[in-house]
């Protein structure tokens, strides 16, 4: 199982043809690719540990901010449902936002980042630079971006993709659950000029869709993760991100930036694939490829995550598995990444976990139009403090044709401050806030039902979960 840090589903075969993605390409011709997966939480640890214990956020009272996080010391989190069932457990890299959490359920831990080290010190730099002399600057003087001639044995995520293969040959014989996290392409856009050279910067294009959406809410954040690096620290940092634009060439060297990182990864993607082949596994392992949440560049004003739109919460995956012939390479079901452990389990036969929050899709490899599969859930909350929406969450449905996000206060019994709609139209993501049109007030009463139904049931199992698995 491979998690790639920000990535969003810019993969040539799902239609992205600005990118080069030979290997996640080959792999979407051999698996089923679910188009529409939606993350629980456009935020790294929320979103892991949400997919790795099948339990929404709202369950587990982790909504962002890292002091939230839940205990793992009696429930069976992914990793060690595996284990119980006799699979050889290990997490490489970025799985887990820290590299603490869920130790108990690996039987290998290996990362080049840990929690035995200050950030501080370069060796444990999760920026992944590879050039020394980045890796020893700090706060505002990081470099948003970089392009060296190093060897791949200076970038942090070859050195996972390395160890991952090292153990895999390792472990050959027995049954296990490898899981590899790559930290790119997630800021700054590291990687090795030869990705670069596959660009020409003047045939990439800019977002289609610049603007923040009319009538939108201003409440998402404050700043963005790109204004703690050099130069958007001065020129991008602002009280509110509609105030800022950048110009066209930041905007243009950051997307290539970005798509270096991706075909970086994906060429490590290839590594892994061509291990198992060597090794004659590739007829027995199962190989998940996922983002843990969606990204922006640029789109709608955002650069970086931390909404509930279409483009922060959409997720690539793509599953593959030698002994499952499927109807159909491609999915427009919707599902979300807290289904990713229950089908996990029904892929391989284990005992049905309980107490899960996300149901299984396995019945999406052949059947192409099941029922419950019409819409994702999502939300978000600001883990900014002393500002007039800390209070505030954002709750989001997702569906074919519309976005639907409403914003409750936390400290006035969920009350309604704030509701957006968008229609969407193939091609399109949110652009204009209609919840307020006549035409449409069935709608935003239907999807604000459908809301609070599902999140009022992530409620009522919070306390229980707080009684029965904290420590």
């Amino acid at each position: 199982m491979i998690i790639v840090d920000d990535l969003r589903p810019e993969i040539r075969a799902w239609g992205n043809n600005n990118i080069i993605t030979p290997n996640l390409d080959m792999l979407a011709e051999k698996g089923v690719s679910f188009h529409n997966t939606f993350s629980q939480y456009a935020n790294c640890s929320p979103s892991r540990i949400s997919m790795l214990t099948g339990l929404s956020p709202e369950t587990t009272g982790h909504t962002g901010n890292l002091q939230s996080k839940p205990e793992f010391s009696n429930h069976v989190t992914l990793p060690a449902h595996f284990k119980e069932n006799g699979y050889f457990t290990a997490s490489i890299g970025k799985v887990y936002h820290d590299a603490k959490d869920d130790r108990a359920s690996w039987d290998y831990y290996f990362d080049l980042v840990g929690p035995d080290k200050s950030w501080t010190d370069p060796s444990n730099r999760w920026e992944c630079y590879a050039d020394s002399l980045n890796n020893h600057l700090f706060g505002f003087d990081r470099p948003a971006v970089e392009k060296t001639d190093q060897d791949l044995e200076k970038y942090k995520d070859y050195v996972l993709c390395d160890s991952a293969m090292s153990l895999i040959e390792k472990e050959k014989d027995k049954p296990f659950f490898i899981t590899v996290g790559f930290r790119k392409p997630h800021l700054p856009f590291a990687a090795p000029a030869k990705y670069w050279n596959l660009y020409d910067r003047d045939n990439i294009s800019l977002t289609e869709f610049p603007l923040s959406p009319e009538g939108s809410d201003s409440v998402i954040y404050k700043w963005s993760e790109l204004a703690s690096y050099n130069y958007y620290s001065s020129s991008y940092k602002t009280n509110n991100y509609k105030n800022k634009i950048l110009n066209n060439v930041k905007a243009l060297e950051l997307r290539h930036g970005y798509f270096a990182c991706v075909s970086f990864i994906d060429d490590l993607v290839g590594m892994l694939v061509r291990k198992l082949e060597k090794l004659d596994l590739e007829k027995n392992t199962i190989i998940v490829v996922m983002g843990d949440h969606g990204y922006q560049l640029g789109d709608q004003q955002v650069w970086g995550k931390h909404t509930n739109y279409y483009l922060s919460t959409r997720v690539p995956l793509i599953i593959f598995d030698p002994l499952v012939a499927p109807t159909k390479n491609n999915s427009e079901k919707y599902i979300e990444l807290l289904d990713i452990y229950p089908t996990l389990s029904d892929l391989v036969s284990l005992p049905k976990p309980v107490g899960l929050d996300g149901k299984s899709f396995i019945t999406l490899f052949h059947n192409t139009d099941p029922e419950g599969f019409n819409s994702s859930f999502s939300q978000y909350c600001s883990f900014q403090k002393n500002t007039d929406f800390t209070n505030l969450m954002s709750y989001a449905m997702h569906t074919k044709n519309y976005t639907y996000i409403e914003w409750q206060d936390l400290e006035q019994g969920y009350k309604v401050v704030n509701r957006e709609l968008y229609a969407l139209t193939k091609g399109t993501i949110e652009n204009k806030n209609i919840s307020l049109d006549l035409e449409y007030s069935a709608k935003v009463t239907e999807f604000s039902k459908k809301i609070n139904h599902k999140f009022k049931q992530y409620r009522s199992k919070a306390k229980k979960y707080k009684n029965q698995y904290s420590t």
